[in-house]
């Protein structure tokens, strides 16, 4: 493992930034590669170069997950933290030189982080870059109740944070800024174009796409969970992404993680995938309504899980499903699957449907 490890990096530069793992040399020193490395290699070098928030944070340290964002800036003395679920983004720094600029620094490159989540490395704990059109447009408006899509505006609106909404810490400083209440809806209409052509392509309902989209990332386009599912959609590399690649573009490779953290490639590569569970792994279930449960549950858990849950022969796991009425099926899922956390994924998936027109 360190042979190889070792064969794929600057050996003297691995040894530099193990000897001293700033931030800098963590951000300079991540192979060219990575993203083609096997997992177990990606996670030990995140584990060796990523340089700890604890000196700093100590237990309170926080990390990304699928519905919230989070980025230590200036040396890990500022912490931004979107939660997309609850709607609310908290700035605060600890230890830092000069707290309240760093704090305004902070908020304003957080309200105008672009809206291409490749153009920023959540690997890093560098500075956001204030390029492109920010992805929280209209998600936050300022005290005028006016979207921000400009650096005048955000930093006006930061200074009025600072002068208003300014909490002091036992170790420095934190604001809270709320997002719109329904900012999720703005997120949706941000991604609908994307959602169309993909629900037209693969004969899926557009609010289906859009509830999954929910579900898995409260529309949070840099979500990265522990499993290495990436984006919008929440696709792993290795199993619906390489799934989607050859079934649908003939390519025997699994996409990258820039790839999948594209907003357009991450809804049509989920789209696809629920496409495949419809086309292929379920094929035989009848009636659209029974069929939408099981893809729903079989993207959460697995189309093998799914069919094990009626029983181990499949076909008879096909005349089992196609003998229910919607309703049974339904409840069915809902409280046999074996899996809570799939039970509880079909129930929100059909019940945020609703909402985007279907």
């Amino acid at each position: 493992m360190v042979k190889w490890l070792f064969k794929h990096l600057n050996l003297f530069a691995f040894c530099a930034v193990l000897a001293v793992p700033t931030a800098s040399t963590y951000a300079d020193n991540l192979p060219d590669n990575f993203d083609q490395l096997p997992d177990d290699v990606q996670a030990v070098l995140l584990d060796f170069l990523e340089p700890p928030p604890a000196d700093v944070w100590g237990p309170n340290g926080e990390v990304s997950g699928t519905h919230t964002m989070v980025r230590y800036l200036d040396d890990f003395h500022t912490l931004v933290k979107i939660d997309f679920e609850r709607g609310l983004i908290r700035v605060e720094t600890r230890g830092a030189e000069e707290p309240l600029l760093q704090l305004r620094q902070a908020i304003v490159g957080t309200l105008l982080t672009p809206a291409d989540p490749r153009e920023i490395d959540l690997y890093t704990a560098t500075d956001f870059g204030l390029t492109g059109r920010p992805f929280l447009a209209g998600q936050v408006k300022d005290q005028e109740g006016q979207v921000i899509e400009y650096p005048w505006r955000a930093q006006r609106y930061a200074d009025y944070l600072l002068t208003r909404s300014l909490v002091k810490t036992r170790d420095g400083y934190l604001i809270e800024i709320p997002m719109v209440s329904q900012h999720k809806q703005v997120s949706a209409n941000l991604y609908r174009p994307f959602v169309d052509a993909a629900a037209q392509r693969y004969r899926i309902s557009p609010a289906l796409i859009l509830a999954v989209i929910e579900t898995e990332s409260s529309f949070n386009p840099f979500a990265v969970s522990p499993a290495r599912a990436y984006g919008l959609m929440q696709v792993m590399q290795k199993t619906a992404g390489r799934d989607v690649m050859a079934k649908i573009h003939g390519k025997d490779h699994a996409p990258s993680r820039q790839y999948l953290l594209d907003p357009r490639n991450n809804i049509e590569t989920g789209t696809a995938y629920l496409s495949i569970l419809r086309d292929s792994y379920l094929a035989g279930i009848k009636g659209d309504r029974k069929r939408e449960y099981c893809m729903i549950a079989a993207y959460n858990g697995g189309a093998g899980q799914l069919l094990r849950t009626f029983h181990r022969d499949r076909n008879k796991a096909l005349a089992q499903i196609n003998s229910m009425s919607e309703d049974k099926l339904y409840r069915y899922l809902t409280t046999r699957h074996p899996k809570e956390e799939t039970r509880r994924y079909l129930e929100k998936v059909i019940a945020r449907k609703q909402k985007y027109g279907e």
